[in-house]
């Protein structure tokens, strides 16, 4: 069996309320075939913010990964501050785990 993984996706464009701290930018999940789970996000029943970003068209993709499982996806879940794990959002500087 293939060890799991969590995986950070960042949306091109945010969801959400036009207030310019507001709105959804990113989706972090857990898996074990990454591949396969980003074509059931794309093609059907997945996570609310993805559903919407696939009917209105906002590409997104995964950006970053982290070995573990589901209580390393609650960890970053709990800090609420996606962005700052994100190396689309945060270039210049590196990115802490």
């Amino acid at each position: 069996m293939a060890a799991p993984v969590v995986y950070l996706i960042h949306l091109q464009d945010k969801l959400g309320s036009d207030h310019p701290r507001g709105g959804a930018r990113h989706y972090a999940g857990t898996t074990i075939d990454l591949d396969r789970r980003l074509e059931t996000h794309r093609a059907g029943p997945c996570a609310r913010i993805l559903a919407a970003a696939n009917q209105r068209g906002i590409a997104y993709d995964v950006v970053r990964t982290w070995p573990g499982g589901r209580d390393v996806e609650r960890q970053l879940k709990r800090q609420r501050n996606a962005p700052r794990l994100c190396p689309t959002c945060v270039p210049s500087r590196e990115v802490t785990s």
